[in-house]
């Protein structure tokens, strides 16, 4: 991923986690919050029991009171084997302690009888319900007690007046098996969200993000003056902005193209057309030289002529940004006929061209990688001296296809090996001094762009040329 997406995903997940860790460090107080509603409700229970007995036997003491009313209640229930099952957790017995105290905070009765006489008139459950508020204190039954227990009061009244306190203990450690499972299914399900959300994440960056990376490149490729076509973008809104930059670019680049065409052309034309009107004007002053003058009318003429053929042919291969590639092709087998097609010129110039190499196939247009052969051939066969050889070459390096050219010639000048796929670009030819159209290079060069191949070009030591195409990797099936 990029790192905007990087960034996002860096931010949400941290916020996500504090999220997470905040809510799970809530699920204990939450627990002690209910827990704590609840032995209220036991405490206001017991305490109203303990009224109701106030109100029948109005002479016995709280203390006496409490002893017959409370003793056999715990008694009962401690002896009771529970074994009650509270969903993962097994509750095997009563686990509720419960004292009293008078109206002086001295304890008067205890279920576990060992607080009976101790003063708690200071302790927060007794001092805030003897003053009528709501009682309660979280503190250790015993120093080695690691949680520690809730202390939940209720006032206990006769004739509308404070007697007593009644308050009910809840050992916090019967609650944490409760608050480790409800934490440990929290965080399992917060990992299963979290993945999930992830996941989700990386879909939508895909769907969303894909189109956008594939459109930059696609953008990016044109800048570079690349052959590629439009991508296949699913989003329509984004496609749509696509294609309008797309004929944006193109428009602009259409522009270019034909400023640039029209500045070519026009020089490359200026040199023939001012050797027409010379001997158009010669032929008038000097009637003798009619004969070589039309000659080299018609020379020139021709080479406006294939100037101007081979500048389209070069525009409309251009023009075409993708080609089918589905032809299994032998370029052993398209140099061999190149080579029977060239045997009249071969024969006239004496110059031998040799097929070395095996079958060696590649996917592409037969007719476009014959025509970016015949021009390397072509340029070979004009630097080329008479009783020399011309060798064309086909196999493998490093598992890629590749064709060469090689001549025994002059040689390219350094001063002209920047420049020579540039269009009407050319060197004088040995044998005659004049010029090609300078678009031969230019074709072969825009051939393997559409075969996502490289043109290699150099000089060999002193003399001669090696032109090399490199053809992309087969993939193995």
């Amino acid at each position: 991923m990029d790192p905007d997406r990087n960034r996002f995903f860096f931010v949400f997940s941290i916020g996500y986690y504090y999220f997470i860790d905040k809510i799970e460090k809530s699920i204990r107080p939450r627990y002690m919050e209910t827990v704590e509603e609840s032995v209220n409700d036991t405490a206001n229970l017991f305490s109203a029991l303990l009224e109701e007995e106030i109100s029948k036997h109005p002479n016995l003491g709280l203390g006496e009171l409490s002893n017959r009313t409370l003793d056999p209640i715990f008694r009962n229930a401690r002896a009771k084997d529970l074994n009650s099952k509270i969903f993962e957790v097994t509750k095997k017995k009563v686990d509720l302690q419960l004292y009293v105290t008078n109206e002086h905070g001295i304890v008067v009765y205890d279920s576990e009888s060992n607080r009976k006489g101790l003063d708690y008139s200071l302790k927060n459950d007794v001092y805030l319900t003897l003053k009528g508020k709501y009682g309660a204190r979280s503190s250790k039954l015993v120093s080695t007690d690691p949680e520690g227990a809730l202390f939940i009061a209720a006032p206990i009244r006769k004739s509308g007046r404070i007697v007593g306190v009644l308050t009910v203990v809840k050992p916090k450690m019967s609650v944490i098996p409760f608050i480790e499972s409800a934490t440990s299914k929290f965080r399992n399900l917060s990992i299963f969200v979290a993945s999930a959300i992830a996941f989700l994440f990386i879909g939508l960056a895909y769907l969303i993000f894909s189109p956008i990376r594939k459109l930059s490149e696609y953008v990016s490729a044109l800048r570079s003056k690349k052959r590629v076509s439009f991508p296949k973008i699913g989003i329509p809104e984004i496609r749509g902005l696509g294609e309008e930059m797309d004929q944006l670019v193109r428009e602009i680049a259409g522009k270019e193209y034909v400023e640039n065409y029209i500045q070519s052309l026009t020089h490359e034309i200026k040199s023939p057309l001012s050797s027409l009107m010379a001997s158009a004007e010669l032929i008038s002053e000097d009637p003798n030289r009619v004969q070589t003058l039309l000659s080299n009318i018609q020379l020139e003429g021709r080479r406006i002529q294939m100037i101007i053929e081979k500048l389209l042919e070069l525009s409309a291969l251009e023009n075409i940004s993708q080609i089918e590639k589905t032809l299994e092709l032998d370029l052993a087998e398209i140099s061999r006929e190149l080579i029977e097609s060239l045997s009249p010129e071969s024969m006239r110039k004496n110059v031998k061209i040799v097929l070395e190499g095996t079958r060696v196939t590649v996917e592409g247009n037969r007719l476009f990688l014959d025509m970016a052969i015949r021009n390397l051939v072509q340029n070979s066969f004009d630097f080329s001296k008479a009783g020399s050889n011309i060798f064309i070459r086909t196999g493998y390096k490093e598992g890629a296809p590749f064709l060469e050219v090689e001549d025994f010639g002059p040689g390219i000048p350094e001063y002209a090996l920047e420049r020579i796929y540039e269009r009407f670009y050319s060197l004088p030819r040995p044998d005659t001094g004049r010029k090609s159209s300078g678009l031969g290079l230019a074709f072969v060069r825009e051939i393997a762009k559409l075969h996502d191949s490289l043109v290699e070009i150099q000089n060999k030591g002193e003399k001669g040329v090696i032109a090399r195409i490199f053809f992309p990797k087969r993939s193995q099936t």
